[in-house]
């Protein structure tokens, strides 16, 4: 623990906190200076493309592979890798080869508890909670290898969490899911965290529920951050431009050359739906906007401005500019 008194109170807060983080394989530089901070309770999601180091980064946090070089690397309060063994115990991981097939979806829960250092009694009541609560209670009895992929992926999940850890690492999670039980899914994560104070470290392509579900996102290409904060956050970030949705009344026509002439107007661009969306000059120019939009003589559903979605930020911090809205007509 650090001897300056206000650094202990921010470790003391952190569930994660990592500077300077680099691991190389041979000539292959897997993470280059990752820097990271997650409080302790957040919904923490780790976006990036295939390659980015995503996996690397989680394998390091939880203690199975060491980093090359670091600053800082602390787990709940603990540093890594030193105190590796004192963290395991603490934390849930969800990965592919952590069931047993032969045995039953009950019998998988009851042993990883017990392995947690709980009693018999307490394994199965955890496990039976569990179970009931992703929807497996008429599948206990059954062998996890029988079960299909989305049974299969809630069993991991249960199996992640049957230790009460206070911190959870999850691997695209709702792969294999369907809709419904993704958003369920998301609301327990959701509840988790806010009632029980657990942190959820999250790697994801799902940009949609990461979006939903977390307080705190980081996109990692190449090895680097290249953003981080809040979904809001980095996505103004990243897609700096500003933009004002005009929907017009289904018998209503509105002219975009009209709109492109009012004044903090730079650019405008018709959409499927029929809308409009104007980019304004600056974010100041959208309450003027609006107005000149709300006054013209047009039957109009709404106009307001639309903020950037953290997929936009996704696509851009990639470079996969051709795919993120906006272009005139």
């Amino acid at each position: 623990m650090s001897s300056d008194p206000v650094r202990a109170d921010i470790g003391d807060s952190l569930a994660i906190e990592v500077k300077g983080l680099t691991r190389s394989f041979g000539a292959v530089s897997a993470l280059d200076g990752v820097d990271l901070e997650i409080a302790r309770g957040t919904v923490f999601g780790l976006l990036g493309p295939n390659g980015a180091g995503k996996t690397t980064t989680v394998r390091i946090l939880n203690g199975v592979l060491e980093a090359t070089a670091v600053e800082c690397l602390r787990v709940l309060g603990h540093d890594l890798p030193r105190d590796a063994a004192a963290v395991r115990p603490l934390v849930g991981v969800q990965t592919d080869t952590s069931l047993y097939d032969r045995m039953s979806a009950l019998d998988n829960l009851v042993l990883f508890g017990r392995l947690y250092g709980a009693t018999r009694g307490a394994a199965r009541g955890k496990a039976e909670a569990l179970l009931a609560m992703f929807g497996l209670t008429d599948r206990a009895g059954d062998r996890a290898g029988t079960f299909s992929k989305g049974m299969r992926q809630k069993l991991l999940l249960a199996r992640a969490l049957v230790g009460d850890p206070e911190l959870v690492y999850l691997d695209e999670p709702t792969a294999g899911l369907d809709p419904e039980a993704s958003h369920e899914l998301m609301v327990h994560i959701r509840t988790m965290s806010e009632r029980d104070h657990t942190t959820f470290f999250i790697a994801s392509h799902r940009l949609d529920e990461m979006e939903e579900v977390c307080s705190q996102v980081a996109v990692l290409v190449d090895g680097r951050i290249r953003e981080c904060g809040s979904p809001a956050e980095v996505a103004r970030r990243a897609v700096p431009r500003v933009l004002v949705r005009v929907a017009p009344a289904p018998d209503a026509m509105v002219r975009p050359e009209v709109l492109r002439g009012l004044p903090g107007v730079v650019d405008t661009s018709v959409q499927q739906d029929g809308s409009v969306l104007l980019e304004a000059a600056g974010s100041s120019d959208v309450p003027r906007i609006v107005k000149a939009v709300a006054a013209l003589p047009v039957d109009l559903l709404g106009v307001g401005e639309e903020p950037p979605t953290l997929a936009e930020a996704y696509l851009t911090l990639v470079g996969a500019t051709d795919m993120v809205r906006g272009g005139g007509s």
